[in-house]
């Protein structure tokens, strides 16, 4: 495995991307085996379709590598706010999203390839706010609880066992007509 520090000089891509903040050439590197595409000008990463997956846990040592390597890069964010480019797909805007159900950070991913774009400082951040499974699991039960109770969800779940009664009587009333009365 790899470390960064002896592969921060390779460029393994000869299309270069552009850093969607900034317009300067995204440099990619190698961390452990995979390859995350960065911006030396703004402290940005790209990852590729579920590349983040690899960085995202506390315990993953690659992602402290990254965030090491990140930190020495100056934070210039021009306006968080605005919508940016997809640095792989030329011309699609990316779309802003909650990384996780805490709603503790925004993240940018092309609705067209699902790469994600994190700003400086937000792949350390993500990472402080990285539940562990016994945590998403609660947050998913919490979840299903208070959409039991939702007063939708009940009058559609009352629905749905109406028509289940309607079909049952529809296909007794249909198996008497069709059935010959020595079926029966």
């Amino acid at each position: 495995m790899g470390d960064i520090r002896n592969t921060q000089s390779q460029v393994w891509s000869l299309d270069l991307m552009k850093c969607p903040r900034t317009g300067s050439p995204l440099k990619t590197v190698k961390v452990g085996k995979i390859a995350v595409d960065i911006s030396e000008e703004c402290g940005g990463v790209f990852f590729d379709n579920l590349e983040l997956d690899k960085f995202d846990e506390k315990h993953e040592i690659r992602g402290e590598v990254l965030v090491e390597h990140l930190t020495q890069f100056e934070s210039v964010i021009l306006d968080a706010d605005n919508r940016i480019n997809c640095p792989k797909c030329e011309n699609v805007v990316m779309m802003r999203r909650f990384y996780s159900p805490k709603q503790v950070l925004e993240i940018d991913e092309c609705p067209n390839c699902a790469g994600i774009w994190l700003d400086s400082g937000e792949l350390e951040l993500l990472r402080e706010n990285f539940s562990s499974e016994r945590e998403r699991i609660a947050m998913c039960e919490k979840l299903i609880q208070e959409v039991d109770k939702d007063p939708d969800v009940i009058k559609q779940r009352m629905e749905h066992q109406n028509t289940i009664g309607n079909l049952e009587t529809f296909t007794k009333v249909m198996n008497r007509l069709f059935t010959p009365r020595h079926y029966l």
